[in-house]
């Protein structure tokens, strides 16, 4: 009993909203984010940056690939 209590908690600990080759949902691709830096690679010169710039079917065409790594050293 207490090793699948054990296992149903640590599943819980490392669960994430995306895995490898998961598609992007289009409301997080909505969000936005200001741009503190570098702010004249952005696509539309807004100052804010969204992951809908970089979809093609949204964006007028132009298709990106795009990789995100987050990485944490705690």
């Amino acid at each position: 009993m207490i090793y699948s209590l054990m296992l149903v908690l640590i599943s819980f600990c490392f669960n994430a909203t995306y895995s490898v080759g998961d598609k992007i949902n289009i409301g997080h691709q909505n969000m936005e984010f200001d741009i503190c830096y570098g702010s004249d690679l952005d696509p539309n010169g807004d100052g804010v940056f969204q992951l809908v710039e970089l979809n093609g079917d949204l964006n007028g065409g132009d298709y990106y690939v795009t990789v995100i790594e987050m990485s944490a050293s705690w």
